[in-house]
Order: structure tokens, then C-alpha cells, then sequence
């Protein structure tokens, strides 16, 4: 049975979702991540024109993606999303997306940060017109992305019309193509994702360009593919990706 906290849809796994190897890209998983949340919000009434009316917008300051198993193309997927109340400012968003038998494939914790549009302030408190119905409590996730020093600047990206969103802005879901783009084509086909940290801490706008950084580290304690984008020093994004 649904609740306001909770909302859930099945989708297909189709073709474009996918990479040389058959299987949904984590693109692709974070695009229906991304529509599963708007369809939350709109079927709770809290839509584009909500925020415009109270000039607020959410942004997404975190993301913590678990992969667990391959979805190939054809799959048939069940999304169930999960809205949580504020935890200092912050609003988490759990996704779980399960295949047809029930399997948990892969595992989403999204945070969210509601920001005034006019002053550009994080908002502790909703605007009592946006009537945010989400309570259910946050879980005790704390993933942190290891710190690589060293990392090597190995392109400049300047952001295009595929990549951006309504907003003019890069879209959360096209930074982790741009990083995939970055890795050796031997990893992106024979290994797979496992791990996704994905801090975001400065828009970048369509037309702008970035500096982007990255650096394999493999030792005991950390191993994985670290990267991170400069725009004119500051930091926009940080990212940190293991693989099996």
C-alpha cells in the first residue's frame, strides 16, 4: 500500500538504456531515479508550479548509488522511491529498483537541499504554501568520498545542449557520463560499476567549461577511480566510482 512518503513504477529496460555490453548504464538508472522522484512530487501536487509560486527549487548536493547485479536490456523493473523529513536542511530520498522476482538490483540515497530561488539560500524550513508531506525518518548513511590528492587534470569539458536541463545547468544525471567518458575503455567494457559517490558543489551552466581531474588509486583501503571538475578554482563536482 502507497503512502505520501512512498511511490513506486515498473519500467522496461530499453535499448538506449543500455551499453556495448547489453546492460542499463548508471545513467540511465539515475535518469529513472530522477523522473521517479518528479512523478512522487506531482502526484503529491507539488509541481514546477508549486515552486515557482513559493520561488523555491530542489537541488541535489549528494548521491550514493549501490549496484548490485547487471540489469540487462529487456529487464523488467520496479522502482520504489521513499521521501524523508529534513535532517539539517537536508532531505534524503531513498530509491530501491528490484527486478520482476522481487531482488533488490540496485540502491539509490539521493540528498536534497530546497533553496530559494531569489536570495539563493538553503531553506531549513519549507514554505508552509509548498506543503512538503514527507516523514519518514532517514536511515544512518554516512559515505564519504575518500581524499585523493594528486589527481591529474585531463581534459576541459564544456557543457552542451545534451547535456543540460531546463534550468540551463548541467543535469545530476549527465556528470556521471562525463566521468564514465574520462575512464579507460577496457574498464567501462570488461568491469562493472559497484559503487557511486557523487558530491555536487557548484553549478556549471550550458556554454561554461570545466576543468576535469581524475586518478586510479588502488590500495588496501581504497580502491576505485577518483575525479573531480574545477570551474575558474572552484570545485564543481567530486565523484568517486569502484568497480568489480
Amino acid at each position: 500500500m502507497e503512502s505520501k512518503n512512498r511511490f513506486e513504477k515498473e519500467i522496461v529496460v530499453q535499448q538506449y538504456d543500455c551499453d556495448v555490453n547489453r546492460t542499463m548504464k548508471a545513467s540511465a538508472l539515475l535518469r529513472h531515479v530522477q523522473q521517479i522522484s518528479i512523478d512522487h512530487c506531482d502526484a503529491l501536487g507539488i509541481t514546477a508550479e508549486q515552486y515557482e509560486k513559493t520561488h523555491t527549487v530542489f537541488l541535489l548536493a549528494k548521491l550514493s548509488v549501490d549496484l548490485y547485479d547487471k540489469i540487462p536490456e529487456g529487464s523488467l523493473l520496479k522502482l520504489v522511491t521513499r521521501a524523508c523529513y529534513p535532517v539539517k536542511a537536508v532531505y534524503h530520498r531513498y530509491t530501491d529498483i528490484l527486478d520482476e522476482h522481487g531482488t533488490k538490483l540496485a540502491f539509490v540515497d539521493a540528498h536534497w537541499i530546497l533553496v530559494d530561488t531569489q536570495s539563493k539560500r538553503i531553506l531549513r524550513k519549507a514554505p508552509e504554501e509548498l506543503n512538503l508531506p514527507f516523514g519518514e525518518e532517514p536511515m544512518q548513511l554516512h559515505e564519504e568520498i575518500p581524499k585523493i590528492p594528486d589527481a591529474v587534470m585531463v581534459k576541459q569539458e564544456t557543457i552542451r545542449y545534451s547535456q543540460v536541463d531546463l534550468n540551463h545547468h548541467l543535469n545530476n544525471t549527465s556528470y556521471i557520463d562525463i566521468i564514465c567518458d574520462l575512464l579507460p575503455m577496457d574498464w567501462m567494457e570488461h568491469k562493472e560499476i559497484k559503487k557511486i559517490l557523487l558530491h555536487y558543489h557548484h553549478e556549471i551552466l550550458w556554454g561554461e567549461t570545466m576543468d576535469l581531474y581524475l586518478k586510479h588509486v588502488e590500495q588496501e583501503e581504497e580502491s576505485g577511480w577518483y575525479s573531480c571538475g574545477l570551474k575558474n578554482s572552484n570545485k564543481v563536482f567530486e565523484a568517486w566510482l569502484e568497480f568489480e
